[in-house]
Order: structure tokens, then sequence, then C-alpha cells
């Protein structure tokens, strides 16, 4: 029976001596910064918007960061839906592979080995026309504007334009 409650006395012991103390749970290491704000992807809208108002268009746009998640999109009044989410597309490949989407599309003819893989690795996420376009500070990637909707070359136009305006509050005085 001794033997019996040194075992059970054992047992109830021993995880103290084999097991370390619980700690406090460490908080999870902070979201990356992120590298282009809201305000910035409103700026480019609101610049490639009024590219589009100007040549009396209508548009979808998204701004994405370098992962190709959205940020903000738009469309304009009267403009379909479907085209936000082509912009979407165009400004994920454009974040993804670090060029225009105009450039992507020509590996069609040039490489389709290339553009058949980027198809199927990513399928409906992307959309390989003109209208994406990489945004970089100083150098560095911080997302990609796609624009869709317009006639062909003014959708990367646009978002040029939208580019422009935001480059104009970087502008160092």
């Amino acid at each position: 029976m001794r033997r019996f409650y040194s075992l059970c006395l054992l047992a109830f012991f021993a995880p103290a001596f084999v097991f370390e103390p619980v700690q406090a749970q460490e908080r999870p290491p902070a979201a990356p910064a992120q590298l282009l704000s809201l305000a910035e992807a409103r700026t480019i809208i609101e610049g490639a918007i009024a590219y589009s108002q100007a040549k009396k268009m209508r548009m979808g746009i998204a701004v994405v960061d370098v992962g190709g998640d959205v940020i903000s999109g738009d469309r304009m009044d009267d403009a379909s839906s479907r085209n936000v989410r082509f912009a979407e597309a165009k400004a994920f490949a454009s974040a993804m592979y670090r060029q225009t989407t105009e450039v992507l599309g020509a590996l069609y003819k040039t490489r389709p080995d290339r553009y058949f893989g980027i198809m199927n690795m990513y399928g409906n996420k992307v959309y390989l026309v003109g209208g994406g376009v990489p945004i970089a500070r100083d150098g560095k990637l911080v997302g990609a504007v796609g624009v869709a909707g317009l006639p062909q070359g003014e959708d990367e136009a646009a978002a040029r334009a939208g580019i422009a305006a935001w480059e104009k509050l970087h502008v160092k005085k």
C-alpha cells in the first residue's frame, strides 16, 4: 500500500519537474507595415477617374498591395461592375510579376509556355491584357493599379495618370 501512495505522489508531482512552468502567451508578431496606404490608393483612383472623365469614358479601377490583395477599388457611374473584377485581376498580375499586363499579355506570342504557366498557376486571378501597372517608390514595388473598361491603350494611360497623381504627393521639396 505504501508503494501505491508513493506512485500516486510521484505521478502527481512528476509533471512539475518534467515540464517548464506555463508562461503567458507571447503576442504574435505585428503585421508588416503596409507600403501603400488607403489614402494613397484613393489618390491613385481619383487621378485615374479624372483622366477617364476628361475623355468622357467610364471604367473600373483597383489598387493592390505587393501581395496582390485589394486596398481599394471603384467603378464609375454607369460602368459595368465586371470592370472592377477585371481591374483587380490586372492589378494582381502586375503586382505578382512586377511588370505591366501589356507586357505579360505579349507573352502569348513570344513565350507561350510562360503565358500558359501564369494562366494555369493563377487562373481567374489574373487578366493578361493592358491596364495593369506596377507602382514603385524609390525603386521598390509598393503595389499595382489595374484599370478596365476603356478602349485599348486607354486603360494603361488611366492607370499611369493615377500613379502620376500619387507621385505628386511624394515630390521632395
